[in-house]
């Protein structure tokens, strides 16, 4: 899924003719996080191989970000972990106030590392401390507050005719004008981050083969509290 993401933002590139994309997510959540079973297994990779996926995961929340069309999440149920980093990366979030957002990587000894940069291009420092030290959950309205999503909706129905009209007033708006924009805003907003950017994927190779992360990721597959 990793790759498929990054490839699909990447060729998005070539469409003249597209300027808006809308994430959503299949299912009952929008993403509940990564696949714990497969972050697992980073135990028995090479260093070289464990340092290319965590890059491969990096690049990805990257070429979203920096996709020159409008990103948009219209996003329901769970968002935990990396979901969360998804609706950071986007341009514009909206959601459903019954969701339940969670920075739950520290609940199974891992960091929130690869999406932390984008995280703080939405929350304060303070409240992102928080968010992640205790991995407590949150519905859409704290959502907004916290800067993650630009407004909730009732329901579905109101989320999917919400999402519609923002994207026709977008593009009601001049193509190279918005384009322009975003480049700018993206452009002065991260342009202190771009050296530590880089430094993550060995920071997060380094953390999921820890010994904390194993014991979390096999406490959390075998339901029972971690030993730590």
């Amino acid at each position: 899924m990793i790759s498929e993401i990054t490839t699909f933002f990447t060729e998005l590139e070539e469409e003249d003719n597209l300027r808006i994309v809308v994430i959503r997510g299949e299912g009952k959540s929008f993403c509940s996080g990564a696949d714990l079973a497969w972050m697992r297994k980073s135990f028995t990779l090479t260093d070289q191989d464990n340092l290319k996926e965590c890059e491969a995961l990096s690049v990805m929340f990257k070429s979203i970000y920096q996709c020159t069309k409008m990103v948009i999440a219209a996003v329901h149920g769970n968002v935990f972990g990396g979901g969360v980093g998804v609706v950071a990366v986007c341009d514009l979030a909206y959601c459903v106030s019954n969701c339940r957002f969670s920075l739950s990587e520290t609940r199974i000894g891992m960091a929130a590392a690869s999406i932390t940069p984008y995280l703080l291009q939405k929350i304060r420092p303070a409240d992102l401390k928080e968010l992640i030290f205790t991995a407590k959950s949150f519905d859409g309205e704290v959502a907004v507050r916290y800067g993650i999503i630009n407004q909730t909706l009732k329901d579905q129905e109101a989320l999917d005719l919400y999402v519609n009209k923002m994207t026709s007033t977008i593009l009601a708006n001049g193509k190279q004008a918005v384009t322009e924009s975003k480049k700018l805003i993206n452009r002065l907003s991260t342009k202190m981050m771009s050296e530590e950017i880089e430094r993550i994927p060995a920071l997060l190779a380094k953390i999921r083969v820890s010994a904390e992360a194993q014991e979390g990721f096999t406490a959390f597959l075998e339901k029972r509290a971690p030993q730590w």
